[in-house]
C-alpha cells in the first residue's frame, strides 16, 4: 500500500484551544499519510486529541498551523483553508459517528438518500440508490423504519450506508462500535474495510475497542495532542486473534 501516493497527508499539523494561561495544544505537529485501501485505528487515553484530528482531517475543525491535502488536493496549508469544504466534505468524505446521528423524522432510505440530493442528485435517483446500499448492507428490509425503530447495530449500517453515498474517497468514523457488542462490532468494521478496498477509499476510526484491532491496517497512538507510535498490523477475518506484522515503533 505504501507504494501508492496518499490519499490523504497531513504535515506538521497544530490545532489548539484558546490563548495564554488558558491555552490547551489538541494536537501538535502531527505528520502522517493515508493510502488508498488503508483502515487506520487511531488510539489514545481520552484527551489525547484522537477526535480533533479527526475533525481536522474531515474539515470540520480548522487547524492553527500545518497542511493537509485530501485526493491530491490541498485543503489547508498554514492558516489558508479551502471555502467550499461544504461541497468537499459531501462529495470526498464520510462521517461515522458513535451516535448514528440519524434524522429522526426520516426513514433510512431519506436519511441515505438526503446526503445524495444535497450534492445535487436528483430524488428518484438518490432513493433508488440509497436502497441499493442498504441492500448491501443487509439492511433493505429495514429501508421503510424511522430511526426510533431500529436496533443499534441497524442503526450504525443505516448511519455507514449514509457516509458511503457520495462515494467519499476518505471514511472518517468516531468511536463507531462503541456501543456494539463483538459480533456487530466486527461486522461494522467488515463493511468500512470492504468500502475501503472495493472502492480505492481509506478509513481512519478513531477506538477503544480492543474487539476491533485486528481489522486495522496500522495503529497510531496518540497523547497529549502527539504522535507518539505507530504499530502496523496485519488484519485477519472476524474471530481470530491480531497477528502484529511488527512491533510498535515511534514515528521519525
Amino acid at each position: 500500500m505504501s507504494a501508492a501516493p496518499p490519499l490523504a497527508e497531513l504535515r506538521g499539523l497544530s490545532k489548539h484551544f484558546g490563548e495564554g494561561a488558558t491555552r490547551v495544544d489538541a494536537l501538535v505537529d502531527i505528520s502522517m499519510a493515508v493510502h488508498p485501501g488503508e483502515v487506520i485505528g487511531l488510539l489514545g487515553p481520552s484527551g489525547s486529541g484522537k477526535s480533533t484530528l479527526l475533525y481536522a482531517v474531515g474539515c470540520v475543525a480548522e487547524p492553527n498551523a500545518g497542511w493537509i491535502s485530501l485526493d491530491g488536493e490541498v485543503i489547508y496549508d498554514n492558516r489558508w483553508m479551502r471555502r467550499d469544504l461544504r461541497r468537499l466534505r459531501l462529495t470526498k468524505i464520510g462521517f461515522v459517528f458513535q451516535q448514528h446521528n440519524l434524522l429522526g423524522f426520516l426513514n433510512s432510505t431519506e436519511n441515505v438518500a438526503e446526503v445524495m440530493e444535497l450534492a445535487g442528485i436528483r430524488a428518484p435517483e438518490a432513493r433508488a440508490r440509497a436502497e441499493a446500499l442498504l441492500e448491501r448492507l443487509s439492511v433493505g428490509h429495514r429501508r421503510h423504519a424511522m430511526p426510533g425503530e431500529l436496533s443499534g447495530g441497524e442503526a450504525q449500517r443505516v448511519a455507514i450506508a449514509r457516509a458511503l453515498a457520495n462515494d467519499p474517497r476518505l471514511i472518517l468514523a468516531d468511536e463507531p462500535t462503541a456501543a456494539l457488542d463483538s459480533e456487530r462490532a466486527g461486522r461494522v468494521m467488515d463493511l468500512l474495510r470492504a468500502a475501503a478496498h472495493e472502492r480505492g477509499a481509506a478509513a481512519i476510526v478513531v477506538t477503544h475497542d480492543d474487539k476491533i484491532f485486528d481489522r486495522f491496517d496500522r495503529i497510531l497512538h496518540l497523547r497529549d495532542g502527539r504522535l507518539v507510535r505507530e504499530e502496523a498490523r496485519v488484519p485477519i477475518p472476524a474471530g481470530h486473534a491480531s497477528v502484529p506484522a511488527n512491533q510498535g515503533r515511534t514515528p521519525p
